[in-house]
């Protein structure tokens, strides 16, 4: 399961409408979603990046009984067709985020779960702890004393106790090792007052502050390329970066390298021992 993004433009008003729960959205916010996809190269990846996870993964386990199945939370096929689409009795559940949030995953595990009534579910998370997902970030790292490892994660509401921000922590300390670091949130949304910080500005105030003259990016609430990546980071931030005459370096995500389809494989067969 993905959160789903369109891939023809004049999809753009009817996604955001989903979205917003059916509500209309306002022509400027359609307008400012198209130019940000307009700024990162006119499209964005994610869709064939999610796309490829899918078959490799059947791949991989179709041989072994198990059927494949990709569906999004705001595009198409979607959760809510799971009913119609789903027919095996036991499903194994996998968001493509590599860090467990209640608030993110809550949001695909209640929709599928509603839709797959009296089947036997089994809940996949944590794919970024995998160790081969920690060593695909080990060997990209780089231990200069002038450069500041900053990891990056979707920032999520401050709505009640979530484990997020203590796993993002323990990843980031896990992959960085003995190395200084520090945690940026972004992407935060617009229907909520108060958002995990601190925002990637902090990167650059704290890099200021302390003697530092490059950024390197490790965005390791993400597993796959997408807009939050492409302009949160790779062109606000890096762009507030350079005038600030910081360096700004983003590590390369995973995607849909074995790293990636041997970590959800292993995951699903284990959880099945």
């Amino acid at each position: 399961m993905y959160y789903g993004f369109p891939e023809r433009r004049e999809e753009m008003r009817d996604y955001l409408k989903d979205i917003l729960h059916g509500r209309e959205p306002p022509d400027s916010l359609v307008r400012e979603n198209l130019q940000k996809l307009d700024i990162v190269g006119g499209e964005t990846p994610s869709t064939r990046i999610v796309k490829r996870i899918r078959e490799k993964v059947a791949d991989r386990i179709e041989k072994e009984g198990y059927s494949v199945y990709l569906l999004s939370k705001h595009y198409k096929p979607s959760i809510n067709d799971a009913a119609r689409i789903v027919t095996e009795e036991e499903v194994f559940e996998v968001p493509l985020f590599p860090v467990y949030s209640k608030f993110i995953f809550d949001g695909y595990y209640g929709p599928l779960e509603a839709q797959l009534k009296g089947k036997k579910v089994t809940r996949i998370s944590d794919i970024g702890f995998d160790m081969r997902m920690v060593d695909f970030y080990r060997r990209r790292v780089e231990d200069r004393s002038d450069s500041i490892l900053t990891f990056s994660a979707h920032s999520i509401p401050l709505e009640g106790y979530d484990p997020y921000s203590e796993s993002i922590q323990r990843l980031s300390r896990s992959i960085a090792g003995e190395r200084k670091f520090i945690n940026i949130y972004h992407s935060q949304g617009p229907f909520h007052p108060s958002w995990l910080t601190p925002y990637p500005e902090h990167a650059i105030t704290y890099s200021k502050e302390n003697g530092y003259k490059k950024i390197q990016i490790v965005p390791i609430g993400f597993i796959y390329e997408h807009l939050e990546v492409l302009y949160d980071l790779d062109y606000k931030l890096k762009n507030d970066a350079e005038r600030a005459g910081i360096e700004y370096e983003r590590i390369p995500l995973p995607n849909d390298s074995e790293v990636v389809i041997e970590s959800i494989v292993d995951l699903i067969r284990g959880s099945t021992a």
